[in-house]
Protein backbone atom coordinates (compact mmCIF):
# COMPACT_ATOMS: atom_id res chain seq x y z
CA UNK A 1 0.00 0.00 0.00
CA UNK A 2 1.30 3.17 -1.13
CA UNK A 3 2.17 5.77 1.85
CA UNK A 4 0.32 8.86 2.04
CA UNK A 5 2.03 12.07 1.30
CA UNK A 6 2.33 14.94 3.57
CA UNK A 7 -0.60 16.62 1.51
CA UNK A 8 -2.89 13.95 1.87
CA UNK A 9 -2.47 13.95 5.65
CA UNK A 10 -2.44 17.70 6.22
CA UNK A 11 -6.15 17.23 4.23
CA UNK A 12 -7.37 14.39 6.60
CA UNK A 13 -6.66 16.17 9.48
CA UNK A 14 -8.52 19.14 8.01
CA UNK A 15 -11.53 17.24 7.48
CA UNK A 16 -11.11 15.26 10.68
CA UNK A 17 -10.51 18.54 12.45
CA UNK A 18 -13.42 20.52 10.61
CA UNK A 19 -15.92 17.74 11.46
CA UNK A 20 -15.53 17.38 15.57
CA UNK A 21 -15.58 21.36 15.55
CA UNK A 22 -18.87 21.28 13.80
CA UNK A 23 -20.10 18.35 16.48
CA UNK A 24 -18.86 20.33 19.50
CA UNK A 25 -20.47 23.46 18.00
CA UNK A 26 -23.83 22.17 17.96
CA UNK A 27 -23.63 20.94 21.59
CA UNK A 28 -21.87 23.28 23.14
CA UNK A 29 -23.63 26.76 23.77
CA UNK A 30 -21.61 29.96 23.31
CA UNK A 31 -19.08 31.12 25.83
CA UNK A 32 -19.11 34.89 27.79
CA UNK A 33 -17.04 36.79 24.60
CA UNK A 34 -18.91 34.54 21.89
CA UNK A 35 -22.41 35.22 23.27
CA UNK A 36 -21.33 39.59 23.58
CA UNK A 37 -20.41 39.23 20.16
CA UNK A 38 -23.39 37.68 18.83
CA UNK A 39 -25.81 40.19 20.73
CA UNK A 40 -24.29 43.32 19.11
CA UNK A 41 -23.90 41.87 15.93
CA UNK A 42 -27.32 42.94 15.50
CA UNK A 43 -26.73 46.10 15.18
CA UNK A 44 -24.47 45.82 11.70
CA UNK A 45 -22.32 49.06 12.75
CA UNK A 46 -19.05 50.85 10.72
CA UNK A 47 -17.72 50.09 14.26
CA UNK A 48 -17.22 48.83 17.69
CA UNK A 49 -15.82 49.28 21.16
CA UNK A 50 -13.89 46.24 22.02
CA UNK A 51 -12.28 45.63 18.44
CA UNK A 52 -12.25 45.88 15.07
CA UNK A 53 -15.59 44.65 13.35
CA UNK A 54 -14.61 41.98 11.14
CA UNK A 55 -15.67 39.02 13.29
CA UNK A 56 -18.70 40.73 14.23
CA UNK A 57 -19.76 41.43 10.89
CA UNK A 58 -18.87 37.61 10.02
CA UNK A 59 -21.42 36.62 12.90
CA UNK A 60 -24.15 38.90 12.48
CA UNK A 61 -24.24 38.47 8.75
CA UNK A 62 -24.53 34.89 9.08
CA UNK A 63 -27.26 34.94 11.52
CA UNK A 64 -29.10 37.00 8.96
CA UNK A 65 -28.51 35.16 6.38
CA UNK A 66 -29.20 31.60 8.01
CA UNK A 67 -32.45 33.09 10.12
CA UNK A 68 -30.69 31.77 13.02
CA UNK A 69 -28.69 32.41 15.82
CA UNK A 70 -27.59 28.48 16.51
CA UNK A 71 -24.52 27.68 17.84
CA UNK A 72 -23.18 25.89 15.35
CA UNK A 73 -24.95 28.65 12.40
CA UNK A 74 -22.80 31.66 14.12
CA UNK A 75 -19.63 29.61 14.35
CA UNK A 76 -19.52 27.57 11.37
CA UNK A 77 -17.72 31.10 9.33
CA UNK A 78 -14.94 30.84 11.76
CA UNK A 79 -14.61 27.11 11.78
CA UNK A 80 -14.49 27.26 7.90
CA UNK A 81 -11.84 30.38 8.11
CA UNK A 82 -10.06 27.42 10.53
CA UNK A 83 -9.95 24.84 7.88
CA UNK A 84 -8.23 26.58 5.08
CA UNK A 85 -6.04 28.64 8.02
CA UNK A 86 -4.53 25.13 8.39
CA UNK A 87 -4.16 24.68 4.92
CA UNK A 88 -2.08 27.73 4.72
CA UNK A 89 -0.07 26.94 7.42
CA UNK A 90 0.84 23.86 5.26
CA UNK A 91 1.83 26.02 1.96
CA UNK A 92 4.18 28.71 4.11
CA UNK A 93 5.84 25.79 5.57
CA UNK A 94 6.09 24.09 2.83
CA UNK A 95 7.26 26.79 0.37
CA UNK A 96 10.66 27.52 2.85
CA UNK A 97 11.17 24.43 4.80
CA UNK A 98 9.57 21.10 2.40
CA UNK A 99 6.22 19.33 2.66
CA UNK A 100 7.34 16.90 5.71
CA UNK A 101 8.01 20.41 7.90
CA UNK A 102 4.38 21.26 6.49
CA UNK A 103 3.11 18.10 8.11
CA UNK A 104 4.68 18.75 11.43
CA UNK A 105 3.85 22.58 11.80
CA UNK A 106 0.25 21.58 10.71
CA UNK A 107 0.53 18.71 13.62
CA UNK A 108 1.60 21.62 15.76
CA UNK A 109 -1.13 23.61 15.26
CA UNK A 110 -3.58 20.86 15.74
CA UNK A 111 -2.27 19.85 18.97
CA UNK A 112 -2.28 23.52 20.26
CA UNK A 113 -5.76 23.66 22.28
CA UNK A 114 -6.22 27.63 21.92
CA UNK A 115 -5.63 27.43 18.17
CA UNK A 116 -7.50 24.27 17.16
CA UNK A 117 -10.72 24.82 20.03
CA UNK A 118 -11.17 28.35 20.95
CA UNK A 119 -9.43 29.85 17.40
CA UNK A 120 -10.58 27.16 15.37
CA UNK A 121 -14.48 27.56 16.42
CA UNK A 122 -15.34 30.32 18.53
CA UNK A 123 -16.82 33.36 17.60
CA UNK A 124 -13.62 35.62 18.63
CA UNK A 125 -11.22 37.94 16.69
CA UNK A 126 -8.70 35.27 16.52
CA UNK A 127 -9.85 33.42 14.08
CA UNK A 128 -9.98 35.65 10.71
CA UNK A 129 -6.52 37.08 12.38
CA UNK A 130 -4.68 34.22 11.97
CA UNK A 131 -6.52 33.32 8.67
CA UNK A 132 -6.09 36.62 7.19
CA UNK A 133 -1.86 37.26 8.66
CA UNK A 134 -1.03 33.35 7.51
CA UNK A 135 -2.52 34.11 3.46
CA UNK A 136 -0.99 37.57 3.89
CA UNK A 137 2.64 35.60 4.69
CA UNK A 138 2.42 33.20 2.03
CA UNK A 139 2.26 36.12 -0.41
CA UNK A 140 5.54 37.84 1.70
CA UNK A 141 6.92 34.86 1.06
CA UNK A 142 6.71 34.58 -2.61
CA UNK A 143 7.41 38.40 -2.94
CA UNK A 144 10.92 37.77 -1.30
CA UNK A 145 11.65 34.54 -3.34
CA UNK A 146 10.53 36.00 -6.38
CA UNK A 147 13.36 36.52 -9.00
CA UNK A 148 14.56 40.42 -8.65
CA UNK A 149 13.75 41.60 -12.64
CA UNK A 150 9.86 39.88 -11.99
CA UNK A 151 7.04 42.68 -11.13
CA UNK A 152 5.97 42.20 -7.45
CA UNK A 153 3.18 44.72 -7.82
CA UNK A 154 0.37 42.61 -7.92
CA UNK A 155 1.27 40.79 -5.15
CA UNK A 156 2.09 43.53 -2.79
CA UNK A 157 -1.52 44.83 -3.65
CA UNK A 158 -3.00 41.32 -2.80
CA UNK A 159 -0.36 40.89 0.78
CA UNK A 160 -1.66 44.48 1.76
CA UNK A 161 -5.76 43.75 0.98
CA UNK A 162 -4.94 40.50 3.06
CA UNK A 163 -3.52 42.73 5.95
CA UNK A 164 -5.79 45.20 5.90
CA UNK A 165 -8.24 43.00 6.75
CA UNK A 166 -6.42 40.99 9.27
CA UNK A 167 -6.08 44.95 10.65
CA UNK A 168 -9.79 44.72 10.70
CA UNK A 169 -10.10 41.96 12.62
CA UNK A 170 -7.85 43.05 15.32
CA UNK A 171 -5.47 45.95 15.99
CA UNK A 172 -2.09 43.57 17.04
CA UNK A 173 -1.60 43.14 13.75
CA UNK A 174 -0.19 45.80 13.10
CA UNK A 175 2.85 44.46 14.85
CA UNK A 176 3.26 41.53 11.76
CA UNK A 177 3.34 44.55 9.59
CA UNK A 178 6.06 45.28 11.61
CA UNK A 179 7.74 42.56 11.28
CA UNK A 180 7.61 42.80 7.59
CA UNK A 181 9.23 45.99 7.64
CA UNK A 182 12.00 45.36 9.30
CA UNK A 183 12.79 42.46 7.46
CA UNK A 184 13.05 43.92 4.49
CA UNK A 185 15.60 46.45 5.96
CA UNK A 186 17.25 44.00 7.76
CA UNK A 187 18.05 41.61 4.14
CA UNK A 188 20.60 43.94 2.13
CA UNK A 189 19.05 41.87 -1.57
CA UNK A 190 15.65 43.27 -0.34
CA UNK A 191 16.08 46.58 0.11
CA UNK A 192 15.22 47.60 -3.36
CA UNK A 193 11.49 46.79 -2.78
CA UNK A 194 11.56 49.55 -0.44
CA UNK A 195 12.31 51.77 -3.04
CA UNK A 196 9.29 50.59 -5.45
CA UNK A 197 5.80 51.44 -4.98
CA UNK A 198 4.66 48.18 -4.19
CA UNK A 199 5.36 47.55 -0.85
CA UNK A 200 3.77 51.18 0.15
CA UNK A 201 0.85 50.85 -2.20
CA UNK A 202 0.05 48.13 -0.04
CA UNK A 203 0.39 49.48 2.81
CA UNK A 204 -2.10 52.13 1.91
CA UNK A 205 -4.47 49.37 0.68
CA UNK A 206 -4.51 48.06 4.03
CA UNK A 207 -4.81 51.38 5.32
CA UNK A 208 -8.03 51.99 3.40
CA UNK A 209 -9.59 48.88 4.30
CA UNK A 210 -8.96 49.64 7.93
CA UNK A 211 -11.39 53.07 7.19
CA UNK A 212 -14.51 51.93 8.94
CA UNK A 213 -12.87 51.57 12.48
CA UNK A 214 -11.78 55.31 11.66
CA UNK A 215 -14.65 56.68 11.09
CA UNK A 216 -16.63 55.05 13.62
CA UNK A 217 -14.02 55.91 16.05
CA UNK A 218 -14.37 59.62 14.92
CA UNK A 219 -17.98 59.76 15.27
CA UNK A 220 -18.08 58.28 18.52
CA UNK A 221 -15.20 60.75 20.18
CA UNK A 222 -12.24 58.01 19.47
CA UNK A 223 -14.01 55.62 21.39
CA UNK A 224 -12.67 52.25 20.77
CA UNK A 225 -8.75 53.25 20.45
CA UNK A 226 -9.23 55.00 23.71
CA UNK A 227 -10.64 51.76 25.24
CA UNK A 228 -7.82 49.58 23.53
CA UNK A 229 -5.39 52.42 25.15
CA UNK A 230 -6.88 51.84 28.39
CA UNK A 231 -5.52 48.13 28.64
CA UNK A 232 -2.17 49.61 28.43
CA UNK A 233 -2.88 51.68 31.34
CA UNK A 234 0.24 51.16 33.19
CA UNK A 235 0.60 49.65 36.90
CA UNK A 236 3.57 49.12 39.08
CA UNK A 237 5.76 46.44 38.15
CA UNK A 238 4.94 42.95 38.79
CA UNK A 239 7.13 40.10 38.00
CA UNK A 240 3.52 37.48 39.60
CA UNK A 241 1.41 38.35 36.66
CA UNK A 242 4.75 37.79 34.32
CA UNK A 243 4.66 34.08 35.46
CA UNK A 244 0.93 33.92 35.32
CA UNK A 245 1.49 35.10 31.60
CA UNK A 246 4.14 32.58 30.67
CA UNK A 247 2.33 29.67 32.55
CA UNK A 248 -0.96 30.96 30.54
CA UNK A 249 0.72 30.69 27.23
CA UNK A 250 2.31 27.28 28.36
CA UNK A 251 -1.62 26.41 28.34
CA UNK A 252 -2.85 27.26 25.77
CA UNK A 253 -0.61 26.16 23.23
CA UNK A 254 0.49 22.84 25.31
CA UNK A 255 3.61 22.89 27.85
CA UNK A 256 5.81 20.84 25.32
CA UNK A 257 5.44 22.66 22.49
CA UNK A 258 5.47 26.07 23.84
CA UNK A 259 9.33 25.13 24.89
CA UNK A 260 10.04 23.42 21.27
CA UNK A 261 8.51 27.01 19.74
CA UNK A 262 10.71 29.39 22.22
CA UNK A 263 13.77 26.94 21.73
CA UNK A 264 13.43 27.60 17.83
CA UNK A 265 12.27 30.90 17.47
CA UNK A 266 15.74 32.08 19.62
CA UNK A 267 17.80 29.49 17.64
CA UNK A 268 16.14 31.83 14.37
CA UNK A 269 16.59 35.23 15.95
CA UNK A 270 20.09 34.18 17.03
CA UNK A 271 21.27 32.65 13.37
CA UNK A 272 19.70 36.26 11.91
CA UNK A 273 19.10 37.39 8.08
CA UNK A 274 21.53 34.71 7.17
CA UNK A 275 18.78 31.80 6.96
CA UNK A 276 16.57 34.57 5.70
CA UNK A 277 13.40 32.16 5.78
CA UNK A 278 13.71 31.25 9.51
CA UNK A 279 14.58 35.29 9.80
CA UNK A 280 11.36 36.20 8.45
CA UNK A 281 9.28 33.94 10.14
CA UNK A 282 10.79 34.91 13.67
CA UNK A 283 10.73 38.58 13.00
CA UNK A 284 6.78 38.32 12.29
CA UNK A 285 6.40 36.19 15.54
CA UNK A 286 8.76 38.31 17.47
CA UNK A 287 6.44 41.69 18.06
CA UNK A 288 3.47 39.68 19.21
CA UNK A 289 5.56 37.43 21.75
CA UNK A 290 7.38 40.12 23.26
CA UNK A 291 4.88 43.19 23.16
CA UNK A 292 2.12 41.38 25.13
CA UNK A 293 4.89 39.02 27.26
CA UNK A 294 6.45 41.99 28.28
CA UNK A 295 3.37 43.70 28.91
CA UNK A 296 1.97 41.84 31.63
CA UNK A 297 4.75 43.01 33.93
CA UNK A 298 3.85 45.87 33.79
CA UNK A 299 -0.08 46.00 32.90
CA UNK A 300 -3.19 43.04 32.55
CA UNK A 301 -2.94 41.05 29.75
CA UNK A 302 -3.94 38.12 28.32
CA UNK A 303 -2.22 34.64 26.96
CA UNK A 304 -3.99 34.57 23.84
CA UNK A 305 -2.46 37.99 22.74
CA UNK A 306 0.94 36.82 21.59
CA UNK A 307 -0.50 33.92 19.72
CA UNK A 308 -0.18 35.54 16.33
CA UNK A 309 3.19 35.70 17.04
CA UNK A 310 3.44 31.79 18.04
CA UNK A 311 1.32 30.85 14.83
CA UNK A 312 4.49 31.99 12.92
CA UNK A 313 6.81 30.02 14.89
CA UNK A 314 5.20 26.96 14.42
CA UNK A 315 6.79 26.96 10.74
CA UNK A 316 10.40 26.81 12.48
CA UNK A 317 8.88 24.21 14.58
CA UNK A 318 8.06 21.63 11.73
CA UNK A 319 11.26 22.74 10.19
CA UNK A 320 13.17 21.57 13.02
CA UNK A 321 10.51 18.62 13.94
CA UNK A 322 11.15 17.18 10.47
CA UNK A 323 15.26 17.42 10.82
CA UNK A 324 14.54 15.63 14.42
CA UNK A 325 12.21 12.90 13.17
CA UNK A 326 14.68 11.73 10.42
CA UNK A 327 17.45 11.89 12.92
CA UNK A 328 15.56 10.04 15.48
CA UNK A 329 12.33 8.68 14.06
CA UNK A 330 11.30 7.33 17.02
CA UNK A 331 11.47 9.30 19.60
CA UNK A 332 10.24 12.43 17.81
CA UNK A 333 7.39 10.86 16.45
CA UNK A 334 6.83 8.66 20.21
CA UNK A 335 6.88 12.29 21.69
CA UNK A 336 4.68 13.96 19.48
CA UNK A 337 2.33 10.79 19.86
CA UNK A 338 2.35 11.17 23.28
CA UNK A 339 1.92 15.03 23.20
CA UNK A 340 -1.20 14.72 20.56
CA UNK A 341 -2.55 12.30 22.95
CA UNK A 342 -2.37 13.98 25.86
CA UNK A 343 -3.79 16.57 24.49
CA UNK A 344 -6.68 15.21 22.94
CA UNK A 345 -7.26 13.37 26.19
CA UNK A 346 -7.55 17.04 28.33
CA UNK A 347 -10.06 18.13 25.21
CA UNK A 348 -11.82 15.58 25.04
CA UNK A 349 -12.74 15.86 28.74
CA UNK A 350 -13.31 19.41 28.43
CA UNK A 351 -16.01 18.33 25.34
CA UNK A 352 -17.60 15.62 27.64
CA UNK A 353 -17.55 18.33 30.80
CA UNK A 354 -19.02 21.29 28.64
CA UNK A 355 -22.10 18.88 26.77
CA UNK A 356 -22.65 16.84 30.25
CA UNK A 357 -20.67 18.17 33.23
CA UNK A 358 -20.15 15.64 36.08
CA UNK A 359 -16.75 14.75 35.71
CA UNK A 360 -15.42 17.53 38.88
CA UNK A 361 -15.73 17.02 42.29
CA UNK A 362 -18.29 18.76 43.76
CA UNK A 363 -16.31 20.84 45.57
CA UNK A 364 -14.74 22.23 42.54
CA UNK A 365 -18.47 22.17 40.76
CA UNK A 366 -18.82 25.65 41.45
CA UNK A 367 -15.64 26.74 39.68
CA UNK A 368 -16.04 24.66 36.39
CA UNK A 369 -15.02 27.12 33.78
CA UNK A 370 -17.45 25.05 31.34
CA UNK A 371 -20.43 26.39 32.45
CA UNK A 372 -19.33 29.39 30.93
CA UNK A 373 -19.96 27.40 27.50
CA UNK A 374 -23.63 26.97 28.64
CA UNK A 375 -26.77 29.38 27.55
CA UNK A 376 -28.85 30.82 29.37
CA UNK A 377 -31.70 29.57 27.36
CA UNK A 378 -34.25 29.02 30.79
CA UNK A 379 -34.08 32.64 31.14
CA UNK A 380 -36.54 33.84 28.80
CA UNK A 381 -38.93 30.85 29.90
CA UNK A 382 -38.57 31.97 33.51
CA UNK A 383 -39.91 35.24 32.54
CA UNK A 384 -42.68 34.74 30.65
CA UNK A 385 -43.85 32.36 33.45
CA UNK A 386 -43.92 35.39 35.74
CA UNK A 387 -45.93 37.16 32.74
CA UNK A 388 -43.23 39.50 32.16
CA UNK A 389 -41.33 38.94 29.35
CA UNK A 390 -42.14 41.21 26.11
CA UNK A 391 -39.81 41.99 23.46
CA UNK A 392 -40.68 45.72 24.37
CA UNK A 393 -39.40 45.58 27.89
CA UNK A 394 -35.89 45.89 28.27
CA UNK A 395 -33.84 42.83 29.80
CA UNK A 396 -30.81 44.23 32.00
CA UNK A 397 -27.60 42.69 33.48
CA UNK A 398 -24.73 44.53 36.37
CA UNK A 399 -22.03 43.20 34.09
CA UNK A 400 -21.29 42.89 30.37
CA UNK A 401 -20.32 39.97 30.84
CA UNK A 402 -23.83 38.71 31.70
CA UNK A 403 -25.45 41.06 29.44
CA UNK A 404 -24.07 39.04 26.59
CA UNK A 405 -25.46 35.90 27.54
CA UNK A 406 -28.84 37.56 28.72
CA UNK A 407 -28.63 39.39 25.05
CA UNK A 408 -28.25 36.03 23.66
CA UNK A 409 -30.95 34.26 25.66
CA UNK A 410 -33.48 36.85 24.92
CA UNK A 411 -33.13 36.75 21.02
CA UNK A 412 -33.05 39.19 18.15
CA UNK A 413 -35.68 41.95 19.13
CA UNK A 414 -34.65 42.18 22.50
CA UNK A 415 -33.76 44.98 24.22
CA UNK A 416 -30.45 44.34 26.47
CA UNK A 417 -28.88 46.95 28.98
CA UNK A 418 -25.98 46.59 31.05
CA UNK A 419 -26.65 48.56 34.43
CA UNK A 420 -23.19 48.76 35.45
CA UNK A 421 -19.74 50.62 35.48
CA UNK A 422 -18.11 49.35 32.51
CA UNK A 423 -20.83 48.96 29.52
CA UNK A 424 -18.47 48.19 26.68
CA UNK A 425 -20.29 48.70 23.44
CA UNK A 426 -23.87 48.04 25.22
CA UNK A 427 -23.90 51.91 25.58
CA UNK A 428 -24.24 52.04 22.08
CA UNK A 429 -26.28 49.49 21.38
CA UNK A 430 -29.61 51.39 22.28
CA UNK A 431 -30.06 55.17 22.77
CA UNK A 432 -29.78 55.09 26.82
CA UNK A 433 -31.81 58.73 26.75
CA UNK A 434 -34.96 56.48 25.14
CA UNK A 435 -34.30 54.02 28.17
CA UNK A 436 -34.51 56.30 31.10
CA UNK A 437 -37.29 56.22 33.25
CA UNK A 438 -38.27 52.43 31.83
CA UNK A 439 -38.75 49.84 34.09
CA UNK A 440 -36.65 46.69 33.60
CA UNK A 441 -36.02 42.87 34.57
CA UNK A 442 -32.70 42.76 36.41
CA UNK A 443 -30.66 39.72 36.35
CA UNK A 444 -27.43 38.38 38.28
CA UNK A 445 -25.81 35.00 38.57
CA UNK A 446 -26.59 34.04 42.02
CA UNK A 447 -22.65 33.69 42.99
CA UNK A 448 -20.06 35.09 45.31
CA UNK A 449 -19.97 38.35 43.84
CA UNK A 450 -23.50 38.58 43.36
CA UNK A 451 -24.19 41.28 46.41
CA UNK A 452 -21.63 43.57 44.81
CA UNK A 453 -23.18 43.40 41.69
CA UNK A 454 -26.97 44.02 42.97
CA UNK A 455 -25.00 47.12 44.65
CA UNK A 456 -23.97 48.44 41.30
CA UNK A 457 -27.51 48.08 39.41
CA UNK A 458 -28.99 49.39 42.37
CA UNK A 459 -27.36 52.71 41.42
CA UNK A 460 -29.29 52.28 37.75
CA UNK A 461 -33.01 51.83 39.56
CA UNK A 462 -35.44 53.61 42.13
CA UNK A 463 -36.26 50.74 43.36
CA UNK A 464 -35.65 46.52 42.74
CA UNK A 465 -38.28 44.54 43.89
CA UNK A 466 -37.80 40.63 44.44
CA UNK A 467 -39.10 37.78 41.43
CA UNK A 468 -38.75 34.44 41.36
CA UNK A 469 -35.14 32.82 40.05
CA UNK A 470 -34.43 30.87 36.63
CA UNK A 471 -32.34 27.87 37.09
CA UNK A 472 -29.88 27.16 34.06
CA UNK A 473 -29.74 23.19 33.73
CA UNK A 474 -27.19 21.49 31.55
CA UNK A 475 -27.74 17.46 31.26
CA UNK A 476 -30.59 17.82 33.31
CA UNK A 477 -28.67 19.25 36.56
CA UNK A 478 -28.87 22.49 37.85
CA UNK A 479 -25.36 24.30 37.07
CA UNK A 480 -26.35 28.06 38.24
CA UNK A 481 -29.01 30.13 39.46
CA UNK A 482 -30.02 33.62 38.18
CA UNK A 483 -31.39 35.70 40.32
CA UNK A 484 -33.96 38.17 39.07
CA UNK A 485 -35.45 41.60 40.11
CA UNK A 486 -37.61 44.43 38.91
CA UNK A 487 -35.86 47.32 38.58
CA UNK A 488 -38.16 50.72 38.47
CA UNK A 489 -37.24 53.88 36.87
CA UNK A 490 -33.79 53.13 34.54
CA UNK A 491 -31.08 55.63 35.52
CA UNK A 492 -28.34 55.65 32.49
CA UNK A 493 -26.31 58.04 34.71
CA UNK A 494 -26.11 55.74 37.86
CA UNK A 495 -26.88 57.60 41.47
CA UNK A 496 -23.58 57.84 43.36
CA UNK A 497 -22.22 55.38 45.81
CA UNK A 498 -23.37 56.05 48.91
Amino acid sequence: MTSWSPARIVVAIIVVGTLLRLWFAAVSGLGIDESYTVTIARDLSLGYLDHPPLHIWLAGLTARLAGSEAGAIVRLPFILLFAVTTWLMFTLTRSLFGEAAGLWAVGGLTVAPVFSLAHGSWVLPDGPLLFFLLAAANIVARIVTEPPERSTLPLWLAAGALGGLALLSKYSAVLVFAGVLVFLVSVPRLRGHLATPGPWIGAALALLLFTPVIVWNLGHDLAGFSAQGGRFATLAPNLDRLVQEIIGQALYLSPLLYVSLILVLVRALWTGPRDEPAWLLALLAIGPVVVFTVFAVFGRGLPHWTMPGWLFVLPLFGHAAAAWAARWPRLTRGTAAVAAVSVAVVVGALAVQTVRGGLLPQALAASDPTIDLVDWSALRPALEAQGLHDLSTPVAAAHWTAAGKVGRAMGPGSVTVCACNDPRHFRFLHDQADLAGRDMVVVVQARGDAAYLWEIAGRHFTALEPLEPATIMRAGRPVATLELRLGRGYRPEPEPAG
